[in-house]
């Protein structure tokens, strides 16, 4: 039961998420969205008996993104993205006019839906 309990954690994240960006707080969203994609990933690896070394979830994706060809290349470059969202914002790339929240949420939602398929 732990697993589904985890799982819920990273939707609590991921509305969380749109609340903040809802109140135009770019920086504490895209944490809250990092932070949904982790939890995600960790509660694969503990379900699967999966290491790794801290936040380095690289090689958890890894594995996941080999069970699927189609998608697997996908998933790694939605890993590479979301890790790099509040260094995105924090550094001033961050462009509320071009959607970059709903493409954000959309990308991380869709990133966690795959694993979630490719890991039942």
């Amino acid at each position: 039961m732990q697993t589904r309990k985890e799982l819920k954690t990273a939707q609590d994240y991921l509305d969380a998420a749109d609340r903040e960006f809802e109140n135009a707080d770019a920086l504490a969203a895209t944490e809250l969205l990092r932070a949904a994609m982790m939890h995600t990933l960790k509660t694969v690896a503990a379900k699967k008996g999966w290491d790794y070394d801290g936040d380095d979830l690289y090689p958890v994706v890894d594995k996941i993104a080999k069970m699927d060809d189609q998608v697997g290349e996908i998933l790694l470059s939605s890993y590479g993205a979301a890790e790099g969202y509040p260094e995105k914002v924090h550094y001033g790339y961050f462009v509320w006019e071009d959607g970059d929240s709903h493409r954000m949420l959309r990308v991380v939602r869709e990133f966690i839906n795959e694993v979630q398929r490719l890991t039942e």
